[in-house]
């Protein structure tokens, strides 16, 4: 375990120089479809790590543990993806029962704000919007012809995460 958590070629590593972001963003622009979306250089998302019920020695608040969508005790998990599906960025953020303060409580919120022009995060709806961190069109503006494709073109990105943190929750079984 040393090894690993020792190793620079295995360390998670926020894409931060110039050329690390152009890379990330060429990565991705090579994924989507007629390279219709650019400027992507990682993709985010919060993870709920399910752990067991904590005591009340553990923890004074019992409840922030638990996670009503899922129905279960957890820690949340904040990560990053790359075009490889590699993590860039991870981090366990608050109980399971928080939501965006998750985001709001680790390093790469201020990592995400600090992206050149033209260079973006993309995210869930749960997320907000910003200059350097892309969400999908929701609700009625879903609907609209042209936001609806770039939620299409955005969805291919977006699935990589998606697919990773489902392989990577069985390998912790």
């Amino acid at each position: 375990m040393d090894a690993i958590l020792e190793s620079e070629d295995l360390a998670y590593k926020f894409p931060s120089t110039a050329k690390e972001v152009d890379d990330a963003a060429q990565g991705f622009e090579a994924l989507s479809s007629q390279a219709a979306i650019k400027g992507y250089v990682a993709c985010l998302d919060v993870y709920l790590l399910q752990i067991k019920v904590p005591s009340s020695s553990e923890t004074d608040n019992l409840k922030a543990y638990f996670s009503g969508h899922y129905q279960t005790y957890g820690i949340n998990v904040q990560a990053d993806f790359d075009h490889k599906s590699r993590f860039v960025y991870a981090a366990p953020a608050a109980p399971g029962g928080a939501n965006d303060i998750t985001f709001k409580k680790t390093q790469i919120s201020q990592m995400i704000q600090k992206l050149p022009l033209r260079r973006f995060v993309v995210g869930d709806i749960a997320y907000v919007c910003s200059e350097t961190l892309l969400t999908p069109f929701s609700g009625v503006e879903k609907d609209d012809p042209s936001k609806y494709a770039f939620n299409f073109y955005m969805s291919q990105m977006r699935i990589h995460i998606d697919g990773e943190f489902y392989i990577n929750h069985f390998r912790c079984i």
